[in-house]
C-alpha cells in the first residue's frame, strides 16, 4: 500500500513528464541486476535448502549455510554493479535509442547513482529469505515501509528542488533501511558475521545448482523488459511513465494478498516438501489458488471499469494532468486481464521451487517470454502502452495455465473441481457486481477525467457497493471462500 503512495508522491511531483521517463529507464538497469541474482533466483533457491536443514532439526547448520549465501550473494551484486557502472552508456544506448543525447547523459548519471540500490536492497533480500526460513515476519514487514518512506521523502521534499536525481539518491538510503531495520531480528536467529564464502560447502553448492536454472529464466526474461523499454521509446513521452502508473494500481491486489499469500505460503510448502507430505501440499495449493480466483475475479473487473477513477484519485494533481489520467487508465484496462494469472504464476512457481524443481518452470517460461515478445512488438503498433499491457496479461495467463497443468501431474490432481466450483461462483458474482460498479461510477462522475473530491467519492462508494453485491452473493451461493478467506486473513490458517 505504502508503494501506491510513494507513486502516488511522484506523480504529484513529476506527472508523466520528460525526466521521469528517464529515470524509469534509468531504474531498469539497478532493478535487471537485483531481480536477475536476488528478488527470484538466489531466494527462491535458498529457502528450501535452508528450509530442509531446519525439518531435519540441524540449526547450526542452516545459520552456518545462511551467512555463506549471505556473503557470496552480496559479493556477486558488488560485482555485477560494478561491472555495470562501467558499461552503463552502451547499455542506456541500447535501451533508449529514441531518446536524445541529453536525456543519454541523464539516464547514465541516475543509473550509477541506483547501482548502489541492489546492493543494500538484494542483502535486505536474502535477510527476507532467512527470516522467512524461520518464520520471521515482522521486521520483514517493517522493511519495505522504510525502504519507501525514504523515496517518498526525496520525492516530497527534494525533487522539486534536485529533480530525479533527489529521487534516485532516496531510492538508496531506502535501500540501506530495508536491509538495517531486518539486522535486530537477523542477529536473534544466531547469525554472526563472518568473512566466509563456503564455495565447497555442500549445502552452498546445492543453493548454486538451484538457483542457475532460476536465474537463467530470469535473465530470458529480461529480455522481454528490454523489449518493452525499447518499444517504450518509440512511444512519445510519457507513455513509459503511464505504463509505470498503470502497473503499480494493477499491482494493489497483488502486493496486499496473492504475493502476501504464496509468500508467507513458501515456507509451510518447502518443510512439506523436505517431508515428503504431498498430500498437504497439493491442498494448500488449491486452497491458494481457489482464494487467488475468489478475491482477483472481481478485482480485475472492478479495476477495468474504475480505471479513469481510480487514476484521477490518486494520481491526479500537480504535474499529473488529465491527459497523464487517460493514457494511465487505457493502459490499466489492459493490465487488469491479467491478474489472476500473474497471482497464479507467483503461487505455482513457488510450489515447484519449494519441491526444488527449478527445471520445469524454467521451460515453460522460455516458451511464454517467446510468445510474449511476439504479441508486444505487434500489439504495441496497435494499441501503443496499452498493447503491452496486453501482452503481459496473455504472458501471464498462459505461464499460469502451462504451469497448473505440469504441476497437475507432479501432485496427482490439484482438487480441479473444487477450483472450477470456485470460478464458477465468481463469474456469476461479479456480473450485477460490474453493473452496479459502472452505474455508481458513472451516476457519480459523468464520465469525467476530472480530479478531485468526486473521483474519490466514486471510487469509494462503487467499491463498497461493489464489494457488498459480490459478497451478498457469495453468501447466497454458499461460498466457502468467505470463511476461508477471513481466516486467512485472521492468520488462523495457511
Amino acid at each position: 500500500m505504502l508503494g501506491a503512495v510513494r507513486e502516488l508522491v511522484i506523480a504529484n511531483t513529476f506527472g508523466t513528464g520528460h525526466n521521469l521517463d528517464d529515470y524509469r529507464v534509468a531504474f531498469g538497469v539497478p532493478d535487471l541486476l537485483f531481480n536477475l541474482l536476488l528478488a527470484g533466483a538466489i531466494s527462491s533457491a535458498f529457502i528450501p535448502v535452508l528450509s530442509e536443514y531446519l525439518a531435519k532439526n540441524e540449526p547450526e547448520r542452516a545459520r552456518q549455510i545462511a551467512g555463506r549465501v549471505l556473503n557470496a550473494s552480496v559479493l556477486i551484486l558488488t560485482v555485477g554493479a560494478a561491472v555495470l557502472f562501467v558499461v552503463a552508456p552502451w547499455y542506456v544506448s541500447l535501451i533508449a535509442f529514441g531518446y536524445s543525447p541529453k536525456d543519454h547523459e541523464l539516464i547514465v548519471s541516475l543509473t550509477r547513482i541506483l547501482l548502489l540500490q541492489p546492493i543494500f536492497l538484494g542483502a535486505g533480500g536474502m535477510v527476507i529469505g532467512i527470516l522467512t526460513a524461520y518464520q520471521r515476519f515482522f521486521a520483514q514487514a517493517l522493511a519495505p515501509l522504510f525502504y519507501n518512506g525514504a523515496i517518498i521523502v526525496a520525492a516530497a521534499l527534494f525533487a522539486p528542488r534536485y529533480g530525479v536525481t533527489a529521487l534516485a539518491v532516496g531510492v538508496v538510503v531506502g535501500a540501506i533501511l530495508h536491509v538495517g531495520i531486518q539486522l535486530p531480528s537477523l542477529w536473534r536467529t544466531g547469525w554472526r558475521p563472518a568473512p566466509a564464502l563456503g564455495l565447497d560447502d555442500p549445502g552452498v553448492r546445492k543453493v548454486g545448482r538451484l538457483m542457475f536454472p532460476i536465474a537463467l529464466g530470469l535473465a530470458a526474461a529480461q529480455v522481454n523488459v528490454f523489449v518493452d523499454t525499447i518499444l517504450g521509446t518509440s512511444l512519445p513521452h510519457g507513455r513509459v511513465a503511464a505504463l509505470r502508473y498503470a502497473d503499480t494500481i494493477a499491482q494493489l491486489p497483488l502486493g496486499t494478498f496473492s504475493q502476501a499469500l504464496a509468500f508467507v505460503l513458501f515456507p509451510f510448502l518447502a518443510r512439506d516438501a523436505a517431508v515428503g507430505a504431498i498430500d498437504s501440499i497439493r491442498h494448500r495449493t488449491a486452497l491458494a489458488l481457489r482464494l487467488n480466483i475468489f478475491v482477483l475475479v472481481p478485482a480485475s473487473v472492478g479495476i477495468a471499469i474504475l480505471g479513469v477513477p481510480i487514476t484521477a484519485a490518486l494520481f491526479e494533481r500537480g504535474q499529473f494532468g488529465q491527459d497523464s489520467v487517460r493514457q494511465t487508465a487505457y493502459a490499466l484496462t489492459f493490465f487488469s486481464l491479467g491478474l489472476a494469472g500473474q497471482a497464479a504464476t507467483a503461487l505455482l512457481v513457488r510450489v515447484f521451487y519449494a519441491l526444488q524443481d527449478v527445471i520445469t518452470p524454467l521451460r515453460i517460461s522460455l516458451l511464454v517470454i517467446a510468445v510474449n515478445l511476439g504479441t508486444n512488438v505487434i500489439l504495441v503498433q496497435l494499441l501503443a502502452q496499452g498493447g503491452l499491457a496486453l501482452g503481459t496479461s496473455i504472458a501471464a495467463t498462459l505461464n499460469a495455465i502451462l504451469l497448473a497443468r505440469a504441476l497437475r501431474g507432479r501432485l496427482g490432481g490439484l482438487e480441479g473441481r473444487a477450483i472450477l466450483r470456485t470460478a464458477r461462483r465468481a463469474l456469476i458474482g461479479v456480473v450485477p457486481m460490474a453493473l452496479v460498479t459502472a452505474g455508481v461510477v458513472y451516476g457519480i462522475t459523468g464520465g469525467s477525467l476530472q480530479g478531485g473530491l468526486r473521483p474519490l467519492v466514486a471510487t469509494l462508494a462503487a467499491v463498497a457497493l461493489a464489494a457488498m453485491t459480490y459478497l451478498a452473493i457469495q453468501l447466497a451461493l454458499r461460498s466457502e471462500e468467505v470463511g476461508v478467506a477471513l481466516s486467512v486473513i485472521r492468520r488462523d490458517r495457511v
